[in-house]
């Protein structure tokens, strides 16, 4: 399953992109998640994980957070390493990844991607197939042009969108409980239009929800919200209709 963003930091978007890898179900019987994240290093610190990857037995052994397997590459070198990645190398890299990770059993791998329509995003449609798509926007038009080229591009790989996330679509005061919009725009409201037959999820900006806690867990409030939100469902429903392996 892809994660695609809209224009929104890092800080930002990871929080509801690594939620889908560790919903309320993922400690449900047969429910084997697992997290590649292609951009780092924020979704290391998501997870507590800061361990540098290792290769046992020529497989490269992920790290692993309440029980579920993470790649990325915040796990390869330095934090502020710049991974300078194309054509034949950035391939070959992502079948590395993807391919030659002990991922365990797995029927959910979730994909957090970088904004855009690049080398990158096409590379990872190319190498396994997709069963959907869930689409992470702000309200701000600004993220709605990426979005809408994104949509495009999952469109014509023939990937469903099974959900529309806006994040930081309201905030609420935490003492009087009083709603504002601080961003303009209705970015989801206009791809709910678009697609209809897909879910939208309001995210407020909620004090309980912080982007990190003290041990990378801090994402309790953020889960209910895109529980509330049946993002899970949409997810159960998509892994029920791909019982195949992903990755072969």
């Amino acid at each position: 399953m892809l994660l695609g963003p809209g224009r929104l930091g890092a800080h930002r978007r990871q929080p509801v992109s690594t939620a889908p890898s560790r919903p309320r179900g993922a400690a449900q019987p047969g429910a084997h998640p697992a997290l590649a994240d292609l951009t780092g290093p924020s979704a290391p610190a998501l997870f507590g994980a800061d361990a540098r990857l290792r290769v046992q037995d020529q497989r490269i052994q992920p790290a692993i957070s309440y029980g579920i397997p993470v790649v990325s590459t915040g796990l390869l070198a330095d934090a502020d390493h710049p991974y300078i990645w194309h054509g034949p190398l950035l391939r070959g890299a992502l079948h590395q990844l993807f391919h030659d990770t002990d991922w365990g059993p797995l029927d959910l791998l979730v994909v957090d991607m970088p904004p855009g329509t690049g080398e990158t995003q096409l590379a990872v449609i190319d190498e396994f197939p997709c069963i959907g798509a869930v689409i992470v926007t702000t309200p701000h038009e600004l993220a709605l042009g990426d979005v809408r080229r994104s949509l495009r591009m999952l469109q014509e790989a023939g990937i469903p969108v099974a959900a529309i996330v806006e994040n930081m679509a309201a905030a609420i005061c935490p003492r009087c409980a009083h709603s504002w919009q601080p961003f303009p725009g209705t970015a989801g409201d206009q791809l709910h239009r678009l697609l209809p037959h897909s879910r939208l999820i309001k995210i407020p900006v909620d004090d309980g929800a912080p982007a990190v806690g003290s041990h990378g867990n801090g994402d309790a409030a953020l889960i209910r919200h895109l529980d509330n939100g049946s993002l899970f469902t949409a997810l159960d429903a998509l892994r029920a209709s791909h019982p195949a392996p992903l990755i072969p």
